[in-house]
């Protein structure tokens, strides 16, 4: 079982999804909402046509997150969710952290923590909530 986190925003996925990959790196791969079958159900504006159906950034082999520029009013602050992204170096952690805070809000300022780790929390601006942590190597 995969569990794939889909990020809905309301017209910008094209500047979230290349945002994210300058952070994390990956292979971006979209879908226009002009490459939908025509659908009375769902009509899609001219202003739309070049909007994100659906966008896959393939992070690495085991993850990837998804992104779309959703045409139904589906897109309001979600705060029960966040990604939380565990880092391979402090380098890592902090470079990812300075650049999602950036325009965005801090909930935690990263640190050392009582768990081991470092970690801190924030709110990106595309109002997509992250948990970013390094552990901490045990001492012996």
């Amino acid at each position: 079982m995969t569990i794939t986190p889909y990020i809905n925003l309301p017209g910008n996925a094209e500047e979230a999804i290349n945002f994210y990959q300058s952070i994390f790196g990956g292979t971006i791969e979209v879908m226009r909402w002009r490459e939908m079958p025509p659908d009375p159900k769902m009509p899609v504006h001219d202003d739309w046509q070049n909007k994100i159906m659906h966008g896959t950034l393939n992070i690495n082999k085991d993850l990837s997150i998804y992104l779309s520029d959703s045409i139904v009013d589906e897109t309001s602050v979600n705060n029960t969710v966040f990604l939380h992204v565990v880092f391979d170096s402090e380098n890592e952690l902090r470079k990812a952290y300075k650049a999602l805070s950036e325009e965005g809000r801090v909930n935690m300022p990263i640190g050392n923590t009582f768990w081991g780790s470092i970690y801190g929390d924030l709110i990106d601006k595309y109002s997509t909530s992250w948990g970013l942590e390094f552990v901490l190597p045990e001492e012996d």
